[in-house]
């Protein structure tokens, strides 16, 4: 069912009152999260879950590793965009296992208990970096080659979500998010990391669209802005979400998207 936006409900059924998509954001206050909570605000029912309070109607205060405070923000939410992580530099045991093992698995479980529809899962360009660094051709993203443990809390992420899809029919996509940086920064980059960036207007669109495409199941997809070689393969992104980039085109001497069949 779809409200006057064009937004389509994923929990609405032909007797309920139309509205907008409910969908509860992880994280929104890191280095990203505050560019999707600008653009969802204005397109959803938005709800925030993050450690610090704040002034915005719809955030909730809590803890990933408590069930209960996750369970409590995602009542009668569809779509759950789970950005909350701890970075790649942080250590393995005490920090990234907690925060980016047992806390997505709890933000699986309470999605379950509270029958959401949809987990959105911010994944990264480590889970397959190593295949990165000698790629001769796009690398697709059934290519799983973490190049930190960072990465391999985000492959592992992808399989928890596989899981419970199977498992549960919970609609799982995972975005393996290039390199994000403002447009300020990206003139600083060296051809490795230009190859791999990730715009916040690109970055806003693809998970826009991870929130809106109908009818998936499971996905794995890759985030990148247009970039002057191709090492992150878009086509799943096109063929799933149809995300087309529109930065960095500039660069580009090649089409970004192999999509000469559509």
């Amino acid at each position: 069912m779809e409200s006057s936006n064009g937004i389509t409900s994923l929990n609405t059924t032909p007797s309920d009152p139309v509205r907008p998509l409910v969908v509860l954001l992880t994280g929104p206050s890191g280095r990203i999260g505050p560019h999707l909570v600008a653009d969802f605000e204005t397109r959803y029912d938005l709800r925030t879950f993050d450690l610090k309070p704040s002034e915005r109607p719809n955030s909730f205060v809590g803890d990933l590793s408590c069930v209960k405070d996750l369970r409590i923000a995602m009542r009668d939410v569809d779509v759950v965009v789970h950005l909350a992580a701890t970075s790649d530099e942080a250590p393995f045991i005490e920090e990234l296992v907690p925060n980016n093992v047992v806390g997505l698995y709890n933000v699986f479980e309470a999605a379950r208990l509270e029958k959401v529809r949809r987990v959105v899962f911010a994944s990264s360009v480590q889970a397959m970096g190593i295949a990165l660094e000698h790629a001769t051709e796009p690398v697709e993203t059934d290519v799983v080659r973490p190049n930190s443990l960072y990465g391999a809390t985000k492959a592992l992420g992808e399989v928890l979500g596989q899981w419970y899809h199977d498992r549960f029919e919970l609609e799982f996509i995972a975005v393996r998010l290039g390199w994000f940086q403002e447009y300020e920064e990206k003139e600083r980059n060296s051809s490795e990391i230009t190859n791999i960036w990730l715009s916040p207007r690109d970055f806003v669109s693809i998970m826009r669209k991870a929130v809106d495409v109908p009818d998936i199941g499971y996905a794995v997809v890759n985030g990148t802005s247009s970039p002057p070689r191709i090492v992150m393969s878009l086509q799943s992104a096109y063929d799933v979400l149809g995300f087309e980039p529109v930065d960095g085109a500039e660069w580009s001497t090649d089409r970004l998207l192999q999509t000469t069949n559509h």
